[in-house]
């Protein structure tokens, strides 16, 4: 079994001083596009959230206050999961899908999502490469560590599914001016 880890908890020092998972997009909460996928999937899911506010927004998951840091985030994530596998979610990422999120989780290996070009969330990480992830430090995911795996299950997208939002503008813009997500 695999539990879904919704990263929620950064700083979004780029888009200023507003709690970007709160702001409005297509009719929501950004953090709910992200949520909604995971819930589609059935998976248990645990979110790491900074800001209070975003708790009101996420009442079907499990939650752990994180501090904002990408690594400490995942870190924390995955003290809460007690399944084989974590699959990792941004909750910028307002295109991603349940059948998208079911595909990775269903990967027998360390699975992330990749345009053809770059690596990028959400990712699948087995429980075996867990300590290594522990050991992660600074404003950084698990992107090198995947990247650096010979037998990385690799799910191809369009690129529209693994853009995110960083700045106000990409609220407003078109889907591709959003820029790809860092893991």
């Amino acid at each position: 079994m695999t539990t879904v880890v919704l990263l929620a908890a950064g700083r979004s020092r780029r888009f200023g001083p507003d709690c970007k998972l709160q702001a409005p997009y297509r009719g929501k909460p950004l953090v709910r596009h992200a949520a909604e996928a995971i819930l589609g999937t059935g998976l248990p899911a645990v979110a790491v959230i900074a800001d209070p506010a975003v708790a009101g927004l996420l009442p079907e998951f499990r939650l752990v206050h994180g501090r904002g840091v990408q690594s400490d985030s995942v870190r924390l994530g995955l003290r809460h999961v007690a399944d084989e596998a974590a699959l990792i979610v941004l909750a910028d990422m307002p295109h991603v899908t349940a059948d998208l999120l079911q595909r990775i989780a269903t990967s027998r290996a360390p699975a992330a999502a990749t345009d053809g070009h770059r690596i990028c969330p959400p990712a699948l990480l087995p429980r075996s490469l867990f300590p290594q992830v522990q050991a992660l430090t600074g404003d950084q995911g698990a992107g090198a560590l995947l990247r650096s795996l010979p037998g990385l299950h690799r799910i191809h997208v369009k690129p529209e599914f693994l853009r995110d939002v960083d700045v106000p503008d990409d609220l407003l813009s078109s889907q591709d001016r959003l820029a790809p997500p860092r893991i």
